[in-house]
């Protein structure tokens, strides 16, 4: 009976928790963050990470997260439990990780951003990670900002330690800015990384 068990633990691990190699293992591993809502479902980081893999990038990691979006087919903001997976894979895996994630879990828009270095001639966004907001006034600040709903479209706090998470265009610094203070964030504590974003719809 113990063989038989490990046997089933050795295939079942195999085959649905597939382990992603080390950076330096990939040939060209060009990191990049993913954004997806977290369904109900206890298997859907796994069947996501499953997903991502087979469209050609690796799950280094991942966050749940506290979400809040602007839904353009409900015309409101949206609060949904969501989930930031870290990715390395080739230039391009994010955008066809995302849409394979979109389709498969019947997503209105799944959000990507691809670090790059500042100035180069595909970067377009910033990723701004802040600490200590909490995702009530964090809600309630991107209500009250149309600039924010509108430009930024979302943002998130994290589950485990409050961080709040937003990708805006660069040219919307000075309505993220606006929004991590309205939401009691400190804009002196904040880290700032460069890429390019993408809401796959």
């Amino acid at each position: 009976m113990r063989s038989v068990l490990v046997w089933l633990m050795v295939l079942f691990g195999g085959v649905f928790a597939p382990t992603a190699p080390a950076r330096g293992d990939i040939p060209d591993c060009h990191p990049a963050e993913l954004f997806a809502t977290d369904n109900t479902d206890p298997l859907f980081e796994m069947q996501a990470d499953v997903t991502i893999a087979q469209n050609g990038a690796s799950v280094t990691g991942s966050i749940p997260l506290d979400g809040v979006y602007w839904s353009d087919a409900l015309q409101r903001s949206v609060y949904e439990r969501s989930r930031e997976f870290h990715l390395c894979g080739a230039d391009g895996s994010s955008h066809t990780a995302a849409d394979a994630l979109r389709r498969q879990f019947n997503q209105e828009t799944v959000l990507t951003f691809d670090y790059l270095p500042q100035h180069a001639p595909e970067e377009d966004a910033i990723i701004i990670v802040a600490p200590d907001v909490d995702i009530n006034r964090f809600r309630d600040a991107f209500a009250a900002d149309p600039a924010a709903r509108n430009r930024l479209r979302g943002g998130s706090v994290t589950t485990t330690d409050r961080t709040l998470i937003l990708v805006a265009g660069t040219g919307d610094l000075d309505v993220a800015r606006r929004l991590v203070a309205e939401a009691g964030g400190s804009w002196e504590a904040a880290a700032i990384s460069y890429g390019r974003r993408e809401f796959v719809d």
